[in-house]
């Protein structure tokens, strides 16, 4: 009989010492095997919880506390340190059931896939109704959620807090952007199945593949000031709008940037969040191309 191949899964975590110690529990009852967790841990300290599993798990939990901040250089970190080709990222504040890592591995190995969209419940929210999960529309830039159906079907881009790739696939098309790696480097995940897709991979939303995100209310890379959170938007949105979209599809993405910008002035009555909308979209005018630097500490 052919060996099983082996799965990584990489929990990049920042503050969330209760939330990460029960994720790890789940991890720790998949019922796969061989399996490895890797930690990515950028904080303070280590919560006792945590250190008590790690401890009891010394061949299945590999910890790396790290000197750095940020999910694209955390995930960058896990798959080139990663034991497995097969990769499963997960959030730090998410409950799993026994089946997460299998049913990742399944959609996975399908013909061609790089990369696999699972399931995120979250409390207070019903299940997707139509067909826009995991689209990205070109003419607006805009990349479609909506991860809670229960079916399975190809899509363009993975939910940050549930998905899996091959560690191959990720040096294949070089990692994840670093240089989206500002305010709460949003689009890092959809820019890189972007360029999956572009080196001519499918990705598969496998419904199976489940876990209910608890949307912690501290820690992680959130940021507050909504000015800095908008500039970050901008940049990391006008990238995509350069990278991916025709010059006829430009105009009404750069228009839908303007109009999310204006949306949030109006909003939080902050009209200066069109001055950091329209700084974000200059900063982001004078990146050249992605600058992947790999070459991280541990301690």
């Amino acid at each position: 009989m052919p060996e099983a191949p082996g799965v990584t899964v990489i929990v990049p975590t920042l503050n969330r010492g209760g939330f990460l110690a029960d994720c790890l529990r789940d991890l720790i009852a998949q019922d796969y095997r061989p399996l490895e967790i890797l930690v990515v841990d950028q904080s303070e300290a280590i919560p006792e919880p945590v250190r008590e599993l790690v401890a009891a798990h010394p061949n299945l939990i590999s910890y790396h506390t790290v000197l750095f901040r940020g999910l694209p250089p955390a995930r960058n970190y896990g798959w080139q340190h990663a034991r497995y080709d097969a990769l499963v990222y997960v959030d730090d504040d998410v409950r799993c059931p026994p089946t997460l890592v299998r049913e990742h591995l399944r959609a996975l190995s399908l013909p061609n896939v790089g990369a696999v969209a699972g399931r995120i419940v979250e409390p207070g929210r019903s299940a997707a109704q139509n067909g826009n999960t995991g689209r990205f529309r070109y003419w607006t830039a805009t990349p479609e959620r909506y991860f809670d159906s229960e079916a399975e079907f190809e899509v363009d881009h993975v939910p940050g807090g549930n998905f899996s790739t091959w560690r191959s696939v990720a040096d294949q098309v070089g990692g994840f952007d670093e240089g989206l790696n500002i305010g709460a480097a949003l689009y890092e995940e959809t820019e890189y199945c972007l360029r999956i897709r572009q080196a001519g991979y499918r990705i598969v939303y496998n419904g199976r593949a489940l876990l209910e995100h608890l949307a912690a209310p501290t820690g992680g890379c959130r940021v507050e000031d909504v000015e800095r959170y908008v500039w970050a938007l901008a940049h990391n949105r006008t990238i995509l709008i350069r990278r991916y979209l025709r010059w006829f599809q430009k105009p009404t993405a750069y228009a839908e940037l303007l109009r999310l910008g204006l949306a949030y002035a109006v909003r939080y009555r902050r009209f200066r969040v069109i001055r950091a909308t329209l700084a974000g979209y200059r900063a982001a005018n004078l990146v050249s191309s992605p600058r992947l630097d790999f070459r991280r500490q541990s301690t």
